[in-house]
């Protein structure tokens, strides 16, 4: 039998330091976490800035990372610094480093880089090799130059590498979230199939369990024939229907999971109640991929950003307000020329479905005023005109000659920033391995 135990669902977001201690006492062969993703949009890659600061990310690693070294236990972190990117590694490993120092550890690290130059990726790009994904438009060479990092998801067999190499701790750049957790199994000879299937559902900690939370541990262990899944805390636990629930998450195919190295079949796999508060999983197929495929991500800087956040609640307004957004986004446009993207987004009136929304039971809006233009100066100065021009609009059964519109912040022009997009979120054809550099330190 191995034991895996997931810290939690993400590093730096807070963690439950008894589930931890409840764990390790209990004996595990390996500790893993996710420490990013690109669920907060392009803005950290893009920008190379962690989400979780210094003091929220060593708060989570510091406890567990003395703890595994005390006890020999590979500890296994992917997606460092968020997204992945040489410059996000570098700011994670002066969190190691402190923590190595301030607590005089000596323990062996390996990092996985992820991050790709754009000569590489124009190389891929011309040989063919770079393929759409999920309807995103087609690659081309101007948003490779233009992007600020590129990433790839690494899969499992670098991380493999490194622990064959001896690492105490593997801190890996972008990588896909079960493949943290299958390394170390699949290193050990666990059966393929349900090593994926329980890195899969793991990999976010006890959201899998009830009551959910990405902020505590989950245990998960292997044995010849199937592989059972509780959480420590004794306040949750595992049932069928949670387990269940969980692999379907974040999968377009709810029987079919991809991986750089194969991919899940589902249809077969059962959940059964082993007790109270620990399910049985089993069934699953594997089937490992002929050449290995990698999705790339990417993220250019497009300008400056500022909102005005204000509420619309006069029925009459509300009914025309469409035209009125049209004619205030001309009057925009005929004043300030070009350079700058304005959007409106109505929060009470399609603003989260957009047009499959089905609830017409509307009497309030929020609505936000974005600007986005190159120079963040431009930014507000647009944002502030298209705010007052809101405020004092001249619309079709208007009575008051007040404000037409409530601020809930003072000033209502709110400069939100740099602001970046993806350049770049497509499936290269291509065993990329070679190119994710396995780098070495002692402390």
């Amino acid at each position: 039998m191995l034991k895996a135990l997931s810290l939690m669902g993400q590093l730096g977001y807070g963690y439950n330091r008894d589930s931890f201690i409840k764990a390790m006492n209990e004996g595990v062969d390996f500790i893993g976490v996710d420490a990013g993703s690109i669920d907060s949009g392009p803005y950290f890659l893009g920008s190379g800035n962690m989400k979780a600061n210094y003091d929220a990310t060593r708060s989570d690693l510091e406890f567990p990372l003395i703890s595994a070294i005390a006890k020999n236990i590979p500890f296994i972190i992917g997606s460092a610094g968020y997204a992945g990117s040489d410059e996000h590694l570098s700011k994670f490993m002066e969190i190691v480093e402190d923590i190595a120092k301030d607590n005089g550890l000596h323990f062996k690290v390996a990092i996985i880089h992820s991050e790709l130059d754009r000569d590489t990726v124009l190389n891929l790009l011309r040989r063919g090799k770079i393929k759409n994904y999920e309807g995103n438009p087609t690659l081309t060479e101007k948003e490779i130059n233009n992007s600020t990092h590129i990433v790839a998801q690494i899969g499992v067999e670098r991380f493999i590498e490194a622990l064959e190499k001896g690492a105490d701790l593997v801190v890996g750049g972008r990588a896909t979230d079960a493949s943290i957790y299958a390394a170390y199994p699949l290193l050990k000879g666990c059966d393929p199939a349900l090593v994926w299937h329980m890195a899969k559902i793991i990999e976010c900690g006890a959201l899998c369990a009830k009551p959910a939370s990405p902020s505590d541990a989950l245990l998960g262990w292997i044995d010849y024939d199937a592989f059972y899944l509780k959480p420590p805390n004794e306040f949750r636990k595992c049932t069928a229907d949670s387990a269940m629930a969980h692999t379907l998450y974040e999968n377009a195919n709810p029987f079919v999971i991809k991986e750089p190295d194969g991919t899940l079949f589902l249809e077969d796999a059962r959940y059964e109640q082993f007790d109270e508060r620990t399910v049985k999983v089993y069934g699953a197929k594997w089937k490992e991929r002929r050449k290995p495929t990698f999705k790339i991500e990417g993220a250019k800087h497009s300008g400056f950003r500022t909102i005005a956040i204000m509420g619309v609640r006069n029925p009459y307004m509300i009914t025309v307000l469409d035209d009125i957004l049209n004619d205030v986004r001309q009057q925009a446009e005929n004043r300030f020329g070009k350079g700058f993207v304005l959007n409106f987004r109505q929060y009470g009136k399609n603003g989260v479905l957009g047009s499959m929304e089905f609830d017409s039971n509307l009497h309030e809006i929020g609505l936000i005023v974005d600007v986005v233009a190159d120079e963040r100066a431009f930014a507000h100065k647009v944002c502030s005109v298209v705010k007052s021009t809101l405020q004092h609009y001249d619309y079709r059964g208007r009575i008051a000659t007040g404000a037409n519109v409530a601020f809930p912040y003072s000033p209502a022009e709110i400069d939100v920033g740099e602001v970046y997009e993806f350049s770049m979120y497509h499936i290269v054809e291509e065993n990329l391995n070679n190119y994710f550099r396995l780098e070495e330190i002692e402390f």
